[in-house]
């Protein structure tokens, strides 16, 4: 690599201010092109907010204003995606989003035609959704079940896999039935054995088809926190309930909550509706949910039950630790997730998760996959 080039990077790297150390000269020549001038400008636009940010605090609410596009924000978007590779410009627009809270680019049918699918950018939607413009609606739907296909690609292969039901075959093991004889295979591998004096045929072997262990299905709850910090994991609970309810030997149910409980469980088939549906923010009541997992309960030896959330009770703790303890005392698997994510870094109330240990709850952190292996485990023995 070229010194210029390299001096070119860096210059991009650390901004303005860098420019007489890397050999412009002042009132001179840059050490950037026109198009890396472009690309200046454009990394200054967002990161130039760091600034901004600092002063008004790490989680300084910036969503507000929603209500009509920013020209300047609108231009830049596309300038970003005409002057970096695809891979940077994501990264670019995630932070965007994520970072610095640039609302005013969901404001506009047209960006959002052309942004690229994420999960960033769902959970901008979902936090601005009551002040979309109505004009946006179609194409943030749109958005966000492109993304939810995504990650639906992606698990539901994984999932089938892990549930998938086992099969044996009678001749290796088992009570043999005779509504499962498979009648061709005896007679064509018996022919041979045909008594042309008494005109019967001796069958030395009989073949049996492969049959699926019946057994009575799973009974599987996702009790998730609505809470501003447990977006992700939101999203990635609709999208697994969503390929679960699919499942003829799992029988699932999705329970929302922040203050109150909501049942989501009819709207599993289009988990874009569901999550632009979503409240996000509010309160915790950790114990209202888990009591209303158990009012469903029918068959508690067959019933799992995961509790996804940051375990920071805005109610009553006692009645957290009690419902946990009266589901773990019927039978019910309970797990508790503080994160289901891709990073799986939660931050969680230590506390909390300790003496839910202690009742007999499980606590971890996990992503979709491990989720998978995890119920795979409790409910097939694997």
């Amino acid at each position: 690599m070229t010194d210029s080039i390299m001096r070119r990077r860096w210059r991009l790297i650390l901004g303005a201010e860098a420019e007489a150390a890397l050999g412009g000269e002042q009132g001179g020549a840059s050490v950037l092109d026109d198009g890396d001038q472009r690309r200046d400008a454009a990394l200054e636009y967002l990161y130039g907010r760091e600034f901004e940010r600092r002063e008004g605090g790490e989680d300084a609410d910036r969503y507000g204003g929603i209500g009509r596009p920013d020209p300047g924000a609108v231009r830049w978007l596309g300038e970003v995606r005409k002057l970096f590779p695809r891979s940077a410009a994501e990264v670019l627009q995630r932070d965007a989003l994520d970072r610095y809270r640039m609302s005013s680019l969901l404001a506009d049918p047209q960006v959002l035609a052309q942004a690229t699918p994420s999960i960033e950018l769902v959970q901008a939607l979902m936090a601005v959704r009551e002040r979309l413009p109505a004009a946006v609606h179609a194409e943030a739907l749109r958005l966000i079940r492109r993304v939810v296909e995504q990650l639906e690609e992606k698990l539901a292969p994984r999932l089938r896999a892990a549930f998938a039901p086992k099969r044996r075959r009678h001749g290796r093991g088992g009570r043999p039935r005779l509504a499962d004889l498979d009648w061709a295979r005896t007679l064509r591998h018996n022919l041979a054995h045909y008594q042309l004096e008494t005109e019967e045929l001796v069958l030395e072997r009989l073949f049996f088809h492969p049959r699926e262990e019946r057994r009575l299905p799973w009974h599987l709850w996702l009790v998730v926190d609505q809470s501003g910090s447990m977006s992700e994991s939101v999203i990635h609970s609709a999208v697994m309930a969503g390929i679960f309810a699919r499942l003829s030997a799992v029988r699932t149910r999705l329970l929302l909550f922040a203050d109150e409980v909501v049942d989501a469980s009819s709207q599993l088939q289009a988990p874009e509706q569901l999550l632009m549906g979503a409240q996000i923010g509010g309160g915790t009541n950790i114990g209202a949910a888990l009591a209303a997992a158990f009012g469903q309960v029918e068959v508690p030896r067959r019933s799992v039950v995961v509790l996804i959330s940051d375990l920071y009770e805005g109610h009553d703790a006692a009645r957290v630790l009690g419902e946990a303890a009266r589901l773990v005392g019927s039978g019910v698997q309970v797990l508790a997730l503080a994160a289901l994510d891709r990073r799986a870094h939660p931050d969680y109330d230590r506390a909390m998760a300790e003496q839910l240990v202690a009742r007999g709850v499980p606590v971890a952190a996990m992503t979709p996959d491990h989720l998978v292996d995890w119920l795979a485990t409790t409910m097939q023995g694997r």
